[in-house]
This record gives C-alpha cells, sequence and structure tokens, in this order.
C-alpha cells in the first residue's frame, strides 16, 4: 500500500474512529509520563508515533521502509524518524523508557526475537497492539486485502512470547473495536463493553519490567 492511501484510511470517519479507540486503549495501558522515551518499532507512516507524541512523550519512530519514512517525515510533528530493522535494533540497551510496535509486529515471522531486542532496549516495559485472532474481524478478513500476510495473535500468544524475557514484572491485556464496522451500533458497543472483553479486534497488550536494580 503507498504511505498516502494507507494515511488516508484514518482521515474517513470509520478509520479515525478506529485509530481513536486503539490510541485511547494503548494510552490507558502505557500509563506513560509526559517526557519520558518512546520507540515505535515498525512506526510506517508515524500515526501512531504522532499520537504518542501528542501525550507528552519524546518519540523515535524506526522502520525499515524508505518511503513510509519519506512519508512521516514531510507529515511534520516532534518525532525523529530512523530506517532499522526490528530485529535488530540501532541502539544500546535501556535507551528508551518504552517500545511500542502498533501492528507491525504482525507482519514479522519472528515475533519473539523482535519482542526480545525491543525488551533489550527498554527500561520500563513493552506495549503491543496486535491483530486479534478471536474477533469477528478475524473471521471476515483473514487473508484478505491489506490483512493478507498479517499474522493474527493472542493474549496466550503474548504470554509464550514473554517466557524468555527476564525481568517481567506483569503482563496487561485489552481489545477494542468489537464491530468492525464503526457504525452507531458499533461505537455504542464499544462504549458499554469497553475494553474488559477479549474479543475486539485490536489486541493491546503492556509487557511491564521489573525496576532495574
Amino acid at each position: 500500500m503507498e504511505p498516502a492511501d494507507y494515511e488516508a484510511w484514518y482521515r474517513t470517519e470509520r478509520g479515525g474512529w478506529i485509530a481513536e479507540r486503539e490510541h485511547a486503549l494503548m494510552q490507558r495501558l502505557l500509563a506513560a509520563t509526559p517526557g519520558q522515551t518512546l520507540l515505535d518499532v515498525g512506526c510506517g507512516t508515524g500515526h501512531f508515533s504522532r499520537r504518542f507524541a501528542t501525550d507528552g512523550l519524546i518519540v523515535t519512530g524506526i522502520d525499515p521502509d524508505a518511503a513510509m519514512l519519506a512519508y512521516a517525515r514531510a507529515e511534520g510533528g516532534p518525532v525523529s524518524y530512523i530506517q532499522g530493522d526490528a530485529l535488530a535494533l540501532p541502539f544500546a540497551a535501556a535507551s528508551f523508557d518504552y517500545c511500542a510496535a502498533v501492528t507491525s509486529l504482525c507482519f514479522i515471522p519472528a515475533p519473539a526475537a523482535a519482542l526480545a531486542e525491543m525488551w533489550r532496549v527498554c527500561r520500563r516495559g513493552v506495549l503491543l497492539g496486535l491483530l486479534n485472532r478471536h474477533s469477528l474481524l478475524y473471521r471476515r478478513k483473514a487473508g484478505r486485502g491489506g490483512y493478507r500476510g498479517a499474522r493474527w495473535d493472542t493474549a496466550e500468544a503474548v504470554e509464550e512470547w514473554a517466557q524468555s524475557l527476564s525481568g517481567v514484572a506483569g503482563i496487561e491485556t485489552g481489545t477494542a473495536i468489537h464491530l468492525p464496522g464503526g457504525g452507531p451500533v458499533a461505537r455504542l458497543l464499544e462504549t458499554v463493553v469497553g475494553s474488559n472483553l477479549p474479543w475486539g479486534a485490536f489486541l493491546a497488550a503492556r509487557i511491564a519490567r521489573a525496576e532495574r536494580p
């Protein structure tokens, strides 16, 4: 997908509502303090990098796609962008307070290895935004359109990946977008059920790191 086409979806009524719900869930789980640093791994056009920056975080975005990064830089905002690989992050250990990967991990064949790299460079924890296998969207869209080639994950998979990490203090998850259509019924349901049900299309997980000695 061309960067402009990807970003244009977020500017539609449905896309904007979905992005807002996803960001609200991630913001709640992350519970970061303004001024803390965050690395957005697989940042693409920088859409969520810019949203994290509006929360007061100091954000760096990294992506292997030069065209996506060029678009992200052209959009402006207080985010630094660099080209790089999620499986070999070009940063020293504990370089950032947090790392985030918003649906980018769904396209990496070795998610546990990418998570280990994010864990290496963070001090406080990792935030993942994933496509939820236990969702209506999975039944409707898996393997089709923009979801072709994407992996659909579960909270249980996140726990399995985290088993190889040292110093995990806990894992908190939540979901959003239970009815992906984005119409009035979907929006009403979202306000009623919140993020506690496990069937939303967007699965967010925060893996918290124990305080370093």
